[in-house]
C-alpha cells in the first residue's frame, strides 16, 4: 500500500546543531522531572509522617541524588534491560569497518558496539560521547549485505549527531517503572521525540555513498521474522524499548500508519524518493 508522504530535506550542520541543542534540553528536563517527582512523593510522606522540614529536606536530597543517578547511569539501566553483551572488534569486521569510516564522515567518536543474541534484525543506540553505545542483534548482522547495512549504521550515527541516544536513555530509565506497570509505550514515544526515525533517516541517506541501501535495508527488517519466546521485541521490554529500533513496528506491523511518520512503511515509501 502507498503511503503519501512528504520528503523534507535533510537538516544542514546548523541544523543539526540546533537538534542536538534540543535533545540536551530534553534530556536534562527529562532528568529533572523524574527526580522532581521522586522527591515530591518521598517529601510528602516524610513530611506527614515525620514532619514538615524533615520532608522538605529528605524530598530535596532524593531529588537531587536520583537526577543524578538517572543522568550518570541511564545508558547502563537500558543495555541491561535489553540484555546486550560487548564485542570484540573480530567478532564483526565488517560492521566495525562500516561504523569508523561514518564516524569520520560524522565527526563523530566510534561508540562501544553491543550485540544481543536474537533472530529479529534491528538496531538502537544510547548515551553520547564517550559513553555512547551502538547495539545491534545477531540478526540484523546476519540478513543484511554491507551496502544495506551501511545505510542502517548511518541511520544510527545521525542518532547520535542529534544527541538522539543521550535522550532515550534518560527517557526510558526515567520511565521504566510507569512502562513496566501499564505495557504502554506512548508516553515514550513523546519523550525521546516523534519523528526522529524519520529525520534520522533523512540525514543518514545524504551521507552515504547509496542512498537507496537504507530504503533497502528497511524492507529486510520490515518483513524480517515474527519475535519467539523471550525475544527482546516481546512483552514489556519492548513497550519500553520500542522507539528506540530502527525498526520500532516488530509486533505490530498491522498498526495505523496515519500521521506516524516513524512507522516503517512510511519512512520506506519516504526513501523511495531518493
Amino acid at each position: 500500500m502507498a503511503v503519501p508522504v512528504t520528503v523534507v530535506a535533510p537538516p544542514d550542520a546548523p541544523e543539526e546543531q540546533g537538534a542536538a541543542k534540543v535533545g540536551d534540553r530534553r534530556r536534562r528536563l527529562l532528568t529533572v522531572i523524574d527526580g522532581l517527582g521522586a522527591g515530591l512523593v518521598v517529601g510528602v510522606v516524610l513530611g506527614l509522617a515525620v514532619g514538615l522540614l524533615v520532608g522538605v529536606i529528605a524530598g530535596i536530597i532524593v531529588a537531587v541524588a536520583l537526577s543524578f543517578a538517572i543522568a550518570r547511569g541511564a545508558t547502563a539501566v537500558v543495555l541491561g534491560v535489553l540484555g546486550a553483551q560487548p564485542v570484540d572488534e573480530d567478532e564483526f569486521p565488517g560492521v566495525h569497518n562500516i561504523v569508523e569510516g561514518l564516524c569520520a564522515t560524522f565527526g563523530l567518536r566510534v561508540p562501544r558496539l553491543m550485540v544481543i543474541e536474537d533472530t529479529i534484525p534491528n538496531s538502537c543506540v544510547l548515551g553520547s560521547g564517550s559513553s555512547a553505545v551502538l547495539v545491534v542483534t545477531t540478526g540484523l548482522v546476519d540478513g543484511l549485505g554491507l551496502i544495506e547495512m551501511e545505510g542502517v549504521m548511518a541511520h544510527e550515527l545521525a542518532h547520535l549527531k542529534r544527541h538522539d541516544g543521550a535522550v532515550s536513555s534518560v527517557a526510558l530509565t526515567a520511565l521504566l517503572p510507569l512502562v513496566w506497570l501499564t505495557g504502554s509505550d506512548r508516553l515514550v514515544h513523546t519523550a525521546v521525540g516523534r519523528g526522529r526515525e524519520y529525520l534520522a533517516d533523512q540525514i543518514a541517506v545524504a551521507t552515504v555513498r547509496y542512498p537507496p541501501g537504507l530504503r533497502d535495508a528497511l524492507d529486510v527488517l520490515q518483513h524480517g521474522p515474527e519475535p519467539g519466546v523471550g525475544s527482546v521485541f516481546t512483552g514489556r521490554r519492548m513497550a519500553l524499548t520500542r522507539w528506540l529500533w530502527v525498526d520500532p513496528m516488530v509486533g505490530r506491523r498491522d498498526a495505523p500508519l496515519v500521521g506516524e511518520l516513524d512507522a516503517t512503511p512510511v519512512r520506506i515509501a519516504a526513501l523511495a524518493e531518493w
